[in-house]
């Protein structure tokens, strides 16, 4: 008889451990509603200074414009440009690291004898420095056009800050060890292409 008491008592035991982990706390709930999450709108704009080519836009079209002038061996020629970061939609500055490089170029037998002869760089603008083609002491280094299709050279000046403008020169260079095997030629459809990257 003891035993078949502590037996029973042994499952009461049980059975009173099984209900008491099955009981259920009090709760709530809050909740968030209307959210609204989106990315940022990363825009990096180009004009001049040229008429009818100093409006900010995406795609600075040369085609009508006056052309660079004809260059000769030890000789330079220069342009100038304007980039400007107008990233929104973000508490956060979307700073930019500005790259540059030959997007696209008609490729022919003109392309063929000038893609080693033509050297180019880009300076920030330096207005005082007319001997110097406007091209301050920030500056990429001499890269042929060659180099500069097959490449992304990175523009000086730092990083285009979100809500800034930047003034750049573009120089051009043949050496004067070039002779007439270059004479008459023409480079056609040249697109230089600049990438404005995130920077973290």
């Amino acid at each position: 008889m003891k035993k078949i008491i502590t037996g029973f008592l042994g499952i009461f035991l049980v059975l009173g451990i099984v209900a008491g982990t099955g009981y259920a706390l009090f709760s709530d709930t809050v909740s968030m509603t209307g959210m609204v999450l989106g990315t940022a709108t990363p825009t990096l704009e180009i004009r001049t200074d040229e008429p009818g080519l100093n409006t900010w836009t995406t795609t600075l079209n040369f085609g009508g414009a006056e052309p660079f002038a004809p260059l000769l061996p030890g000789e330079y020629d220069w342009g100038e440009f304007y980039l400007r970061n107008q990233s929104d939609g973000t508490t956060d500055p979307l700073d930019f690291k500005i790259t540059g490089k030959i997007s696209s170029v008609v490729q022919n037998t003109h392309w063929d004898l000038l893609k080693e002869a033509v050297q180019a760089r880009i300076c920030v603008y330096d207005k005082t420095e007319m001997d110097f083609l406007n091209c301050g002491a920030d500056r990429t280094a001499w890269h042929t056009l060659k180099d500069w299709k097959n490449n992304s050279y990175t523009l000086p000046g730092g990083s285009l800050k979100q809500g800034t403008k930047r003034h750049y020169a573009i120089n051009f260079f043949i050496d004067s060890s070039y002779t007439n095997t270059i004479a008459g030629k023409t480079i056609t459809s040249l697109t230089i292409e600049f990438l404005g990257e995130q920077v973290l």
